[in-house]
């Protein structure tokens, strides 16, 4: 049966990965939300003259790109992040404020009101912020990830609250994976208590793809962990660098302007 997702932040790691385990399945279509379009067709030549995805470029701000990225879907994927712990970040509460926004017009609206449905939402988040999932992170290694993307843990949290308060008409799944590489896809499974790393970008995607298809919604308002299945992916070579440069922009945020960008890595 086609399903309709909609990809916002199609250009990163975790969205391209998303883009193209998807446009394997004949049966999804999918909207690939940027900012972006040349960036997408030059990382996946294969969407020009596609079908099976529509390209939506637009702010996380503009309303009605939103709109027009999410209307009729089943699934709307939320990925939109950055490697660099930037101060002030928000990127991730502006988004889900704008989805919130977009949903509600849609399921308010004359045309749409009749056949509304609102579609499963999928975070990317991550185990840092939750005991359960990173209780295999040495105590000292957590408190270093943490101060290292401070400003985009809280804005994760926020998101979080955000989403959360919406479950009376919105389910999200969080999905809560440990340390990230650009690697091959190797296997995957779901977790409610565990999740390994380093994991590969094709194989978080994997686990979003299942969680937000699982027909009777067991993984809906859940923290998911993604542990691979086939070993680990190889070391995110620029790991050390995003994490003293995070340290620096969060102690020294001022310094934030003169310091390198640390991503993809």
């Amino acid at each position: 049966m086609p399903r309709t997702y909609a990809v916002l932040g199609a250009t990163g790691n975790c969205g391209t990965a998303l883009t193209q385990l998807l446009l394997k399945d004949p049966n999804a279509h999918i909207r690939a939300f940027v900012r972006n379009e040349a960036k997408l067709i030059r990382i996946i030549p294969s969407v020009v003259d596609n079908k099976n995805i529509e390209i939506v470029k637009g702010s996380i701000h503009d309303i009605e790109a939103i709109t027009a990225a999410i209307r009729e879907s089943q699934v709307v994927f939320l990925c939109i992040s950055t490697n660099d712990n930037v101060p002030g970040y928000r990127v991730g509460q502006d988004t889900a404020i704008s989805v919130i926004r977009a949903l509600e017009g849609l399921k308010d609206g004359e045309e749409t009101q009749q056949s509304f449905r609102a579609p499963r939402l999928v975070l990317l988040s991550s185990n840092t912020l939750d005991d359960q999932l990173s209780q295999h992170t040495p105590w000292l290694v957590r408190q270093i990830l943490l101060r290292s993307a401070s400003q985009v843990y809280k804005d994760l949290e926020l998101t979080e609250k955000l989403l959360r308060e919406q479950q009376g008409w919105l389910q999200t799944v969080f999905i809560k994976p440990g340390g990230l590489s650009v690697d091959v896809q190797r296997g995957h499974a779901l977790s409610l208590v565990k999740e390994t790393s380093p994991l590969s970008y094709f194989d978080l995607a994997a686990g979003m793809i299942e969680a937000a298809d699982d027909p009777e919604g067991k993984w809906d308002m859940q923290n998911v962990g993604v542990c691979h299945t086939a070993g680990p992916a190889q070391w995110p070579r620029g790991a050390l660098l995003c994490i003293s440069m995070g340290l620096v922009r969060h102690y020294l945020p001022f310094l934030h302007p003169y310091l390198p960008s640390t991503g993809p890595y």
